[in-house]
């Protein structure tokens, strides 16, 4: 195996004594590594995590390398800030893999420097010892993705990253607002941001009651699912009303072909009493034009037809991915404090519109053909549609 090498010392990690690029794992500090990825899991925000480094007084990686203290008491420098968590956070190289080429130089004159894309990375598994298992960094990568690129939240909401505007599509924020009262707790709310500029609309929901209405819906549906009498009654019923669907569909594509034949028939029949001189040409080309037209139509509804049936086409689930929706429902019952990753392999994401009703849409079509039937099942104040939650 060719030798890899290592371009600069990552906190955690120091140089082998005696193998050439080879790292090994630094004692001192990796306890640090360790708790700054189980913080990040378990809904710590990077400014929380970056906080209490600081405040315990731990050195970032720059001043342990320069001075190879791990915490001073009289530190006045060598602050951790949230860029460094975060690069941290993404690098492979605690899972024990080599990464290389991660940038390029677009131009020597002007110093000018470019991320190269993923899959055109040098990379080599297992050049060394990993002190994050790989389930611990992929579950890190998944918040990450969808937490998006901001960094500067304190709280990291459990909801936050899976919550959309249903008008604009973008992701809603959640910001901390003070309350009139002098001196009042300030209390999260989903707003969504630039909302004039968009031409969207305002909105402002509190997220502690926003958060424990979806975790008690979610909760729902999965007991509905876990209790399978229970779950092939909507599931069945659910796929018997596609079914119904998509037989009318069939019945009115069969209904245009019917139609399309006989303009063809007709255009045919004119063509030849033209031919015949039965019609004046005149004649022809004026009806010709409108079964011309209405032909077009027809295609035109027959293409939009095939569509929605192949929208509605019944989705069909492997072994495998109903092993994990088993795995991840039993594990999240059990939950007694629920856990963002399993909620992010639930759920897909969460729309709320300018009437502060909320879609949930789910990463399995099982969950979503419950979350569509639920409240024929479910005696909910706040359930008023199919789909939809209302939150005051």
């Amino acid at each position: 195996m060719e030798s890899i090498c290592v371009v600069f010392q990552h906190i955690g990690y120091k140089r082998h004594p005696s193998i050439k690029n080879k790292l090994i794992i630094d004692e001192n500090v990796k306890g640090i590594v360790e708790k700054i990825f189980d913080m990040y899991i378990n809904r710590h925000g990077s400014v929380e995590i970056v906080n209490y480094l600081n405040s315990n007084k731990y050195l970032s990686p720059t001043g342990y390398r320069k001075t190879s203290l791990v915490q001073d008491e009289n530190k006045i420098n060598y602050n951790w800030n949230e860029v460094t968590l975060c690069n941290m956070l993404k690098n492979e190289v605690y899972i024990g893999n080599t990464v290389q080429n991660k940038k390029s130089i677009v131009s020597y004159k002007v110093h000018k420097i470019r991320t190269v894309e993923k899959e055109n990375q040098i990379r080599v598994n297992n050049t060394h010892e990993a002190i994050i298992n790989k389930d611990t960094f992929e579950k890190v990568q998944f918040i990450l993705e969808k937490r998006g690129t901001n960094t500067k939240l304190k709280y990291d909401y459990l909801l936050r990253g899976l919550l959309y505007c249903y008008h604009c599509k973008r992701k809603l924020q959640i910001v901390l607002k003070k309350n009139s009262k002098r001196n009042a707790k300030s209390h999260p709310y989903i707003i969504c941001s630039d909302h004039k500029k968009r031409g969207c609309y305002p909105l402002s929901i509190n997220y502690e009651k926003f958060e424990k209405h979806i975790i008690y819906v979610v909760k729902k549906i999965c007991q509905i699912y876990a209790d399978k009498k229970i779950f092939y009654s909507i599931y069945e019923k659910c796929q018997n009303k596609t079914l119904d669907i998509r037989k009318g569909f069939k019945k009115k594509l069969s209904q245009i072909d019917k139609a399309i034949l006989e303009i063809n028939n007709n255009l045919d029949k004119m063509y030849m009493d033209k031919l015949q001189g039965i019609i004046l040409e005149e004649d022809y080309m004026r009806l010709s034009q409108k079964f011309i037209f209405d032909r077009t139509n027809f295609i035109k509804q027959k293409e939009e037809l095939e569509h929605k049936l192949v929208e509605t086409q019944n989705e069909t689930e492997s072994n495998n991915q109903t092993m994990e929706l088993d795995e991840v429902i039993e594990n999240f019952l059990k939950l007694e404090q629920i856990d963002k990753i399993y909620l992010y392999r639930l759920i897909n994401k969460i729309e709320i519109d300018k009437d502060k009703n909320v879609y949930i849409y789910f990463n399995f079509s099982k969950l979503n053909s419950i979350n569509e039937n639920l409240d024929e099942f479910i005696k909910i104040e706040e359930l008023i549609s199919e789909k939809s939650l209302k939150i005051s």
